[in-house]
């Protein structure tokens, strides 16, 4: 934890200021302590950030609630990890809507190893569940990540199979983790936060509400290199995932299913609008990504496939670049000199902080690394 992470965690306890515009306000402020030293008639000039925002920020009442809640986290094993520590997800970091702070119970270093997601519907078949149980172990036997929600069906039988093979899994939760849901799963949590880590964006004390899911599965894909979907009806939670998964650039799995069965059905529709790649067996999945394994004479696996190359420079990135080699500039210099609009502006140099591009410097001035 770093001494950003009170005021980062502050903003995202303010109702209805999501990531996006909360960077926006970092961008704009300088810094996150600085947006909320920062005057109101300053706040509201950030898209987004309508005068309740502003009084929200104003009232500073986040902030006691955000001390509150790292002292929940201290005493109860939590790690709260901001964005701008080097603990944080790097994969996730990269997603435009990432969450500001994320909270961890378990040991998993998330940086450490490739991931893979495995969802699918809860209400499995006993072929779902046998093909979940079969992705995962051969996936966890190779020290891959096995990502997943916890829910019923695929979720917990990905999981499940990832402990038994005893590799690294990581459940991604939709409340906070004072709670769990479902109750069920209960000890299988527990046995996953012994090695692996239990994930969340709520603090404590969040209602278990059915509208925190969806936004929870863009961190499950978030978090991997390639998305596999089992068995999902046509609509669900799992297509949600193999959305997110698809505009994030990760690559989208599916296996197919017999016409007319309806946990086959948004399998088979993933695969007919080339959302997703058609697969049988596992290995395939490492071959499309162009990941090979080599075994130690530890029974060690090691990954011997390069690292996905950092994409590459957008237009209007190559133009604050070209700018910035003149030397350090001030964001209102940035802006006239390149034609770029502040409300573009700002999430652009946010982006290209977070790829290791330019650094922010004191008085919101920005330097090309």
């Amino acid at each position: 934890m770093n001494d950003q992470t009170l005021p980062l965690l502050a903003l995202a306890m303010i109702p209805k200021l999501g990531p996006v515009s909360a960077r926006s306000l970092i961008t704009y402020c300088g810094s996150p302590q600085g947006v909320f030293d920062s005057p109101k008639h300053k706040l509201v000039r950030v898209p987004g950030i309508g005068p309740k925002i502003a009084s929200s920020i104003l009232a500073r009442e986040s902030l006691l609630a955000a001390e509150q809640e790292l002292a929940y986290c201290e005493a109860n094993g939590i790690q709260a990890v901001s964005y701008l520590d080097p603990a944080y997800p790097q994969a996730l970091a990269y997603i435009h809507d990432s969450p500001l702070v994320l909270f961890q119970k378990g040991p998993l270093d998330l940086n450490a190893q490739l991931g893979i997601a495995i969802v699918g519907t809860r209400k499995a078949t006993a072929y779902g569940k046998a093909q979940a149980t079969e992705f995962a172990t051969f996936f966890a036997s190779k020290g891959i990540n096995v990502i997943s929600g916890l829910a019923y069906g695929i979720d917990i039988a990905a999981h499940k199979a990832a402990l038994k093979a005893g590799g690294p899994t990581t459940a991604v939760l939709g409340h906070g983790l004072d709670q769990l849901y479902p109750a069920h799963h209960r000890s299988k949590a527990a046995e996953i936060a012994q090695t692996g880590a239990l994930l969340t964006e709520y603090p404590s004390g969040t209602a278990i509400d059915p509208g925190n899911f969806p936004a929870r599965n863009r961190i499950v894909s978030g978090l991997c290199k390639a998305v596999i979907v089992i068995e999902a009806a046509a609509s669900g939670g799992a297509l949600i995932t193999a959305r997110f998964a698809f505009d994030q650039n990760r690559e989208v799995f599916a296996l197919p299913g017999r016409v007319g069965d309806a946990y086959s059905a948004g399998c088979n529709r993933l695969i007919r609008d080339q959302v997703a790649r058609l697969i049988t067996d596992p290995q395939e999945v490492l071959d499309e990504l162009d990941i090979e394994w080599i075994t130690e004479a530890d029974g060690k696996q090691l990954e011997i496939a390069d690292q996905a190359p950092m994409p590459a420079l957008t237009e209007n990135e190559e133009k604050v670049l070209t700018f910035l080699q003149r030397g350090d500039a001030q964001i209102d210099s940035i802006a006239m000199m390149t034609g770029l609009a502040m409300p573009l502006l700002n999430p652009l140099l946010l982006t290209m902080e977070f790829r290791g591009l330019i650094q922010q410097l004191p008085g919101k001035k920005f330097r090309k690394l």
